[in-house]
């Protein structure tokens, strides 16, 4: 399983759940889950746009710079810039991800009440 893989069975297995299951309990939650993913997304981009963005780019320049100047048979040292650039990567996406969630958080709900209308007309 890879990566992708796992992504999408943790947002079908958990994330959606919390809005598509027709319990009272869930729908009861469903205004206050949709709040939380909004003003994460919101947070997300505010932080991405006013520090991470020009942040992020300095960070991969002064990296790409150290990589530079190793040497050759100085892989360990390579090897350890190279993880600190995907960690850097790795929250980038994870920003864009909660951008995305509260994004769509309210859209969500939409979906299963469209279902029911077709439902009952049917």
């Amino acid at each position: 399983m890879n990566s992708e893989d796992t992504q999408n069975y943790m947002r079908d297995r958990y994330f959606l759940p919390m809005f598509k299951q027709g319990h009272e309990k869930q729908a009861d939650r469903r205004p206050h889950l949709q709040a939380i993913f909004t003003h994460r997304g919101e947070t997300a981009k505010r932080e991405r746009d006013e520090f991470f963005d020009e942040a992020y780019a300095e960070i991969l320049l002064d990296l790409f710079m150290r990589w530079c100047q190793t040497q050759l048979h100085e892989s360990d040292m390579r090897e350890s810039l190279y993880q600190n650039v995907l960690a850097l990567g790795a929250i980038k996406g994870k920003l864009h991800e909660y951008e995305q969630y509260g994004r769509n958080a309210p859209f969500l709900g939409m979906e299963d009440e469209s279902n029911e209308d077709d439902n009952d007309s049917n």
